[in-house]
């Protein structure tokens, strides 16, 4: 027996990384899974892979009539929707004088608007859910820069700062429906695009690696057992909470 068996969740920025990790282990733990991603190949592969349990739709979580449309799909394609899981994000690294406006105002859109505008849409299909007493919930991915700050990552660290504000809001918003609303909040996740990203500031793996408590980064793995956790019935309790997955990063 799955830790969600019989329910239904939507994941954005599933193609890859943090997301693809959940998808995986979300089916595992018997759960349906529609995944969205900009990257249609990516995402069509992986749902291929997941089988019956999986489908994909290709769509841009900033625009309000594709999240409705990623919304009306999944509950056609499952006959509900249960978790809506709003991981899709991109990262930044530069200092605020090298910062373009155009950067910041990406990385704000996909960052907190896409969030913020998927959830918008997914309401009604998670007060219907609540209805039915499915107890849906909604989680996001945060970061440890939700809850601390780094130099040079000024536009991510304030978007993630935005993404801790929202679930916390909505948190008591959602609560009279019995809708909860958490966040998971990963340290350095070893994926491609991260080692990518440390490499071209210059930075070493192994640095980072050391500067971790457990001495080891984070798994995408890691990350998708977190977010398993916040959005089964061992959770039942739990809204309102950014869950830190950082090695003891943002330990105190």
């Amino acid at each position: 027996m799955g830790r969600l068996d019989g329910k239904i969740a939507l994941i954005t920025g599933s193609a890859s990384g943090i997301g693809a990790a959940t998808a995986r282990r979300f089916i595992a733990e018997g759960c349906q899974v529609m995944l969205n991603d900009i990257n249609e190949a990516k995402g069509a592969a992986l749902a291929r892979e997941l089988g019956a349990n999986a489908a994909f739709i290709q769509g841009d979580h900033c625009r309000p009539a594709e999240n409705e449309r990623m919304v009306a799909a999944t509950v056609n394609r499952f006959g509900a929707l249960d978790i809506l899981y709003n991981n899709a994000g991109i990262p930044q690294r530069s200092p605020l004088d090298q910062l373009e406006e155009n950067v910041l105002r990406q990385l704000m859109d996909v960052n907190l608007i896409g969030p913020f505008l998927a959830t918008k849409a997914a309401i009604p299909a998670l007060r219907k859910s609540a209805a039915a007493k499915r107890a849906p919930c909604i989680l996001f991915t945060g970061s440890i820069q939700s809850i601390m700050v780094r130099p040079n990552f000024t536009a991510y660290g304030a978007s993630k700062h935005g993404i801790l504000g929202l679930m916390s809001t909505l948190a008591l918003e959602l609560a009279p429906d019995d809708i909860r609303v958490n966040a998971v909040g990963p340290g350095p996740v070893d994926t491609p695009l991260f080692r990518s990203i440390v490499q071209a500031g210059g930075g070493d793996i192994g640095t980072f690696r050391d500067n971790i408590p457990l001495k080891r980064l984070i798994t995408p793995e890691d990350v998708a057992a977190a977010a398993v956790f916040l959005c089964s019935a061992d959770a039942s309790a739990i809204t309102g909470v950014l869950l830190p997955v950082d090695g003891g990063i943002t330990a105190r």
